[in-house]
């Protein structure tokens, strides 16, 4: 039978035990990073306007067109903000810059306006007025690459001006994308400029044009630096499938244009982000109807819900609320619907890293004029992947 002092002896070093336990329980649950002031949930807009196009038809630069444009966005973010209270308000591809036939790189060039220029700052002062955060897409030049242009996204805080300028890295045009002129381009702007994300009094918000989302690798590149919120100017008109009996094998329309809503909408709910998308509205004068049948202007919660949706081509915005602490929540919470937290990436990176696709540089010489050039580094590229086993050729061989 143990003594008493041996009882005792036994008891305290259960306590010390109990104790100790607790104090690495307590010690667990602590924050691990200073804690952030809360973001109280907030309204965005994605608002689609009425653009006028800025080139003739043979591609003549039309800068009255441009003024109007600059002018009618600026108008639209103190009205949408005003009305809505909403403090992030997304616009369209081509809302300042439109064209009525395809341009030439040279064409855009000219129709291409500076980041630094007055019609960034006529927007930015609309921002400032309505106390908005602004996403909007302007043709950009750039001092350090002459004689060419690129498809920009940019954020306007309201206190600080322009906190990100994206530049379109994907879709095969005339422009040119960073990866064309990679190793100039991170040699003058440096590799953070590629997937920009900005640190907003709003959340961590990011920036992509077109068919960006699209691909996967796009969003979640952005989403490894934080995003937590992905705008997207779009122009897309179409949103009905062709009918089948007018499709062929290899056609352009062949692809049903509802698989890039549905991507952008599988993109928030494998990143856990919100996903908005601005589409263009009418084009042309007042007398002009928009469009009947475009891809919406939509706000996806981080579920992939779609909480607002445009019905139609036509000016006006579509609002819903955003819950950024909501999103911090469930991206934090262990278990199996965080998709993101899944994500293996050890598995993954040896297959990125020996993959060879779409290589950079190809146009770090000459940027190309219509883009057609594009066919002849694919082609390239495409010998070079069924040369690796990476693809095979169909039996009559390759073009």
């Amino acid at each position: 039978m143990p003594s008493r002092r041996d009882t005792l002896r036994a008891g305290m070093a259960l306590s010390a035990g109990v104790a100790s336990t607790a104090a690495i329980a307590h010690k667990a649950t602590r924050p691990i990073a200073a804690p952030r002031p809360a973001i109280e949930p907030y309204r965005a807009a994605c608002v689609q306007t009425r653009v006028l196009p800025t080139f003739t038809r043979d591609g003549a630069f039309l800068p009255e067109a441009l003024a109007a444009n600059v002018e009618t966005v600026a108008q639209a973010i103190e009205q949408t903000a005003g009305e809505s209270g909403a403090k992030l308000l997304v616009f369209s591809e081509f809302c300042l810059q439109l064209p009525l036939a395809r341009l030439t790189a040279q064409q855009w060039h000219a129709g291409a306006i500076a980041a630094d220029g007055p019609e960034v700052e006529r927007i930015a002062q609309a921002a400032r007025r309505a106390g908005a955060y602004v996403v909007f897409n302007p043709v950009e030049r750039i001092a350090d690459f002459p004689g060419r242009y690129f498809l920009s996204g940019m954020l306007l805080d309201p206190d600080n001006g322009p906190v990100l300028t994206y530049r379109k890295l994907y879709d095969l045009t005339n422009k040119t994308r960073p990866g064309d002129v990679l190793d100039e381009w991170i040699a003058r702007f440096g590799e953070d400029s590629l997937f920009p994300v900005a640190d907003t009094a709003i959340g961590r918000i990011a920036v992509t044009i077109g068919t960006d989302p699209v691909w996967p690798e796009m969003v979640r590149d952005l989403v490894f630096r934080g995003a937590e919120v992905i705008a997207t100017c779009l122009a897309s008109p179409n949103a009905a499938p062709s009918h089948v009996s007018r499709r062929g094998g290899d056609s352009p329309d062949a692809h049903d244009p509802v698989i890039p809503v549905m991507a952008r909408r599988v993109r928030a709910y494998e990143n856990l982000a919100y996903m908005l998308t601005a589409n263009l509205g009418p084009t042309g004068t007042a007398e002009a109807p928009g469009p009947g049948i475009m891809q919406p202007s939509e706000i996806v919660d981080f579920h992939g819900n779609v909480m607002a949706a445009s019905r139609d081509g036509s000016e006006g915005a579509s609002l819903a609320t955003l819950d950024i602490e909501a999103l911090r929540r469930a991206r934090c919470t262990p278990g199996s619907g965080n998709v993101l937290l899944q994500l293996q990436s050890a598995l993954h990176a040896p297959g990125y890293a020996s993959a060879r696709f779409a290589r950079a540089n190809g146009f770090a010489r000459v940027a190309p004029v219509d883009g057609s050039e594009h066919a002849d580094l694919q082609r390239a590229e495409i010998r070079d992947l069924v040369a690796r086993g990476v693809l095979v050729a169909p039996a009559e061989g390759l073009s």
